[in-house]
């Protein structure tokens, strides 16, 4: 499997999130996950506010090793995010059901108070 960074604008990310129902238009940092030139899994972050990128999706067509490509995936995301000099990352979620937030807790993401959705943040150690 290869991991290809890319775009919001890339046909591949638009028709696999479309596979999903969702559409994205704001840019974003896009990882493509390819297995033999099919796109199997996407993750993707956009800027949330000055010190922090957002994840805002991912998308996995394989149930197969699901946790470890989830987990490939967003660690591939916070190197970028890294590289861009950002401090942390967030995500949200809309349901404390969602079952993506156990692999965020997993990767040391920790819920955030906030009032109207469940917000996991992961802070970015520096080495200085």
């Amino acid at each position: 499997m290869e991991i290809v960074v890319t775009d919001e604008r890339d046909e591949r990310f638009i028709e696999f999130c479309a596979s999903f129902g969702c559409e994205v238009g704001e840019p974003q940092v896009v990882l493509l996950l390819m297995n033999f030139g099919k796109t199997v899994g996407c993750s993707s972050f956009k800027v949330y506010d000055a010190d922090s990128a957002e994840i805002t999706t991912l998308f996995l067509n394989s149930y197969d090793n699901r946790e470890k490509i989830a987990y490939k995936l967003i660690r591939q995301l916070e190197k970028i995010a890294m590289d861009y000099e950002f401090k942390n990352v967030v995500v949200s979620f809309e349901s404390r059901d969602d079952i993506l937030i156990e692999i965020f807790e997993k990767l040391d993401y920790q819920p955030v108070e906030s009032s109207d959705e469940i917000l996991l943040k992961k802070e970015f150690r520096s080495l200085v």
